[in-house]
């Protein structure tokens, strides 16, 4: 990684974080330590590069804040089909960034990727 990548990658976090900040579970410099660890999961099993890695790392923290705005909601009806258009959302995401090869990787083994809990 060279200096120049290593300065883009801090200022997309940096610019990316700034708007949760204020989020529990959120650091100052906007890092969710569930979101570190999934997407880390991810990248390792499926070989990111760096670019995938930062988009895998947003489109990740977008999706658990957003489950857990729905896990919220009053009734399970509107959960239910919340979740899966969320999860429909993510994977035409997961889509645009991944090879065809990683995206199958991620497909066939769905609970290695899935979102935890770990807020609420």
């Amino acid at each position: 990684m060279n200096t120049k990548s290593l300065f883009a990658l801090a200022a997309t976090l940096l610019l990316a974080g700034a708007a949760q900040a204020q989020t529990p579970g959120i650091t100052a410099l906007g890092h969710d330590p569930a979101v570190t660890v999934m997407t880390r999961n991810m990248s390792n099993r499926m070989r990111l590069n760096e670019g995938q890695y930062v988009k895998l790392y947003s489109i990740n923290r977008v999706r658990m804040t957003r489950q857990h705005e729905i896990e919220r909601a009053a009734d399970a009806a509107t959960r239910t089909a919340q979740l899966a258009e969320l999860q429909q959302q993510y994977e035409q995401e997961c889509a645009r960034i991944l090879t065809p090869v990683q995206l199958a990787q991620m497909q066939q083994e769905p609970a290695q990727f899935a979102v935890s809990g770990g807020r609420g």
